[in-house]
């Protein structure tokens, strides 16, 4: 599906700043979507939707298993998070939060295409897609901005002066970030979903997760202003005495996959509910004058809810016909209602999970 034919109408619910009220809650599971779960979908790291063509989506035991929200999240740290230079982290005396990210994803898609195309054969073409309601954006706001204090009472707790923002803002390369900066809430396209970055009130952000752009968006990283640089830049400004850190995390509540080939008769996509973080995705990034990547924490698997969420409007179309269009079949399921009250909660459950374990690890350093 073109991104034009992607469920935009969130652009003008945002530009409004209003909320909508999500469907209510209702029991049961997906339709056709978790039936195609039981195959098995795609194994969630970075949360990225299937390219047509590659190998078929996983087998049920790839799929990772709920965390265990009823353990310290602390405890769980080892299993969950890895540090590059980690023993750096020993020298941060002041920190200041250059960037905070979360990214809600809303709406994600995957096809596949298969058979002898060109041929004497058959071709089948295979598609699913995926949605949440309209989101409470004051709500994920508000999800947003008990993460940034709590993060910031983190560092206090380890004895680390925590910089204000505005004196961030008050350096004079903080200035050289605003290309690349977007005002929250910020809907956009991301490589495989439509998401809405969501910062802390009154801060802008910017996308720190290039794997994440679309190919424009790619370019532009690559080729426009160079966030990284200016960054190092900014530390100077505040006279080497302080640690910037980009914070960046992404919520997802799908997992899909697809399969192609031109061989044989097939097209496969399948999907699951799976609410989560990803892994590699969500990161704590600080910044010195010497490198960009001072000292890196991120998951190394998702943190996956233990919650099944029912995705509104949801819906699998696959099609089969012969070369010359002589045979054609259409199959559309819709799914059921959407889960929103465990959506927010788990939402936040694995967000303030990842903040403690992400703690945990760098505590440990000092």
């Amino acid at each position: 599906m073109p991104a034009s034919s992607r469920p935009l109408t969130i652009a003008a619910l945002l530009a409004l700043g209003l909320t909508l009220s999500p469907p209510p809650a209702a029991a049961g599971l997906f339709d056709a979507v978790l039936d195609a779960a039981k195959e098995a979908a795609k194994t969630v790291g970075d949360g990225v939707a299937g390219a047509t063509g590659g190998p078929g989506p996983a087998a049920p035991a790839d799929l990772p298993p709920p965390f265990d929200f009823g353990s310290e999240a602390r405890s769980q740290a080892a299993g969950y998070v890895e540090t590059a230079r980690a023993s750096n982290f020993k020298e941060v005396k002041k920190v200041g939060i250059v960037n905070f990210s979360v990214e809600f994803a809303l709406f994600k898609e995957a096809s596949a295409v298969g058979g002898a195309i060109g041929g004497r054969g058959s071709t089948s073409t295979s598609s699913i897609s995926m949605q949440i309601p309209p989101p409470d954006v004051a709500r994920l706001q508000a999800i947003v901005d008990r993460l940034y204090r709590q993060v910031q009472q983190d560092f206090t707790a380890m004895g680390i002066e925590v910089v204000p923002f505005e004196t961030l803002k008050a350096t004079r390369n903080y200035a050289e970030l605003a290309p690349a900066q977007h005002a929250s809430p910020w809907l956009t396209e991301t490589r495989d979903s439509q998401s809405v970055f969501i910062a802390p009130t009154g801060m802008p952000l910017y996308m720190d997760n290039p794997e994440r752009a679309d190919v424009l968006k790619q370019l532009g990283l690559t080729f426009g202003t160079n966030t990284r640089m200016k960054e190092v830049m900014m530390t100077y400004d505040l006279k080497q005495e302080v640690h910037l850190l980009s914070v960046n995390m992404v919520v997802d509540f799908a997992s899909l996959g697809s399969s192609g080939s031109s061989r044989i008769f097939a097209a496969r996509t399948s999907g699951a509910s799976l609410h989560h973080l990803h892994a590699g995705n969500t990161s704590y990034r600080f910044v010195s004058t010497t490198q960009p990547e001072f000292v890196l924490v991120k998951l190394k698997k998702p943190v996956v809810s233990d919650r099944n969420l029912v995705a509104d409007g949801s819906t699998t179309t696959e099609r089969g016909g012969s070369i010359d269009g002589r045979t054609t079949e259409t199959v559309t399921r819709s799914a059921g209602r959407f889960d929103s009250a465990a959506y927010y909660q788990r939402s936040e459950d694995m967000l303030q999970a990842t903040r403690q374990m992400f703690t945990a690890a760098l505590g440990a350093t000092r």
